[in-house]
């Protein structure tokens, strides 16, 4: 299981369910995608989508994709565990 939380910034997050690659460039932002890839997706290739309010926590199911943007200015710290 997965979980993002918004500990006092506004994010917006972007998911992909396992069996759906999403067209993610792993040198390119969020930003990035969103600018130049998202408009070009049709709707049905889609990620399912919301903005975590600040104090809100997210759960997703393990392997789904998925991608942030945060809305205000933040520091961001990722990790991998396997």
């Amino acid at each position: 299981i997965g979980r993002g939380c918004a500990p006092g910034v506004f994010q917006r997050w972007f998911l992909y369910p396992p069996d759906q690659t999403p067209h993610f460039h792993p040198n390119e932002t969020t930003l990035a995608w969103l600018q130049h890839t998202y408009p070009t997706l049709p709707a049905a290739q889609r990620p399912l989508e919301c903005t975590l309010r600040p104090g809100e926590v997210l759960y997703f199911p393990d392997r789904w994709w998925h991608a942030t943007l945060n809305l205000d200015t933040s520091v961001f710290i990722s990790t991998f565990l396997g």
